[in-house]
């Protein structure tokens, strides 16, 4: 139960606004101060989540794209989640969940 990771959530360090002492703050982009245990939670969840953003990267080869082919896809990415989710709504509401993973079925 103690190892447990749990939620970590960072304040920013804002001018003029005093953090208290017990929460996690963020100095610069990578530097946090606060209690040891969070600190050491919060790069253990810093470095899985940019070895997964690194491997996305170069995998999908995302840095070939321009802000406008990015916008692009991401457009497209919620245009398929829509389509999914809505093959899905369709299938529980025919009564045939079966065809919940067949989008050519209702196309």
């Amino acid at each position: 139960e103690e190892k447990k990771i749990e939620h970590v959530i960072p304040y920013r360090r804002l001018k003029g606004r005093e953090n208290p002492p017990d929460v996690l703050t963020i100095k610069d982009r990578i530097d946090v101060e606060g209690p040891e245990y969070l600190r050491c939670i919060y790069k253990r969840l810093r470095a899985m989540s940019e070895s997964l953003n690194g491997r996305v990267k170069t995998r999908l080869a995302y840095s070939r794209f321009t802000w406008q082919g990015l916008d692009n896809a991401s457009i497209h990415v919620a245009i398929i989640f829509c389509i999914v989710y809505a093959a899905v709504i369709a299938a529980y509401r025919i009564g045939r969940p079966e065809f919940r993973y067949s989008i050519a079925h209702f196309a």
